[in-house]
């Protein structure tokens, strides 16, 4: 950022590999739709930062001040068929119950949502309902927080993805975090 003069948030891209190497990616001027997992293990609110610095304020933070707390875990629910290639759903939201947010025992529930029930999943944009977030002090409690969220969901009228999101938080694999680029076509090669 420093040698093109970039004086903003961003979101800088990695691929990483098994044996913890980098591989750069890109680097995105905005914020990335996974901030929340940011926000939650830093404890720093990047859409204020953003704002400020936007405003001309400096940083208040270096890198050398943030410290990282505790795992998370995203989940994009989206109104899609995964039995049928991810396809969008649309339609009106008949009901839509989304987990209590909070924290409790140390664990946070985090849900950015833009849908309400009886709202539409129309045509004509991205169909995503939600990012349900969780935090924990472990990988394992995170998944497990998400994966007793995601049950908690209750979404009529509409395909989704939460019956596909709460297998994923089940299998093996993801919670051993032995994961690559390619472990949805590996793991579910039906949806």
């Amino acid at each position: 950022g420093r040698a093109v003069g970039y004086d903003s948030a961003g979101t800088v891209e990695f691929v990483a590999g098994q044996d913890k190497s980098f591989y750069f990616l890109e680097m995105n001027t905005r914020l990335q739709v996974e901030h929340p997992v940011t926000e939650l293990i830093t404890g720093v609110d990047l859409v204020e930062e953003m704002i400020r610095s936007a405003a001309g304020v400096p940083l208040r933070l270096k890198q050398s001040d943030i410290r990282l707390k505790g795992w998370a875990v995203e989940s994009r629910v989206y109104a899609e068929d995964p039995t049928r290639n991810f396809m969008p759903s649309t339609g009106r939201l008949v009901t839509y119950r989304p987990p209590a947010e909070g924290i409790e025992d140390g664990v946070t529930i985090r849900n950015d949502t833009g849908v309400y029930e009886g709202g539409e999943i129309s045509i004509h944009y991205d169909p995503m309902i939600a990012k349900l977030v969780t935090h924990a002090p472990t990988r394992a409690e995170a998944i497990a927080a998400q994966a007793e969220a995601l049950d908690a969901f209750a979404i009529e009228s509409i395909r989704h993805n939460i019956p596909f999101l709460s297998a994923l938080m089940a299998h093996p694999r993801w919670q051993s975090g032995q994961l690559s680029t390619g472990f949805i076509a590996e793991e579910f090669p039906d949806g």
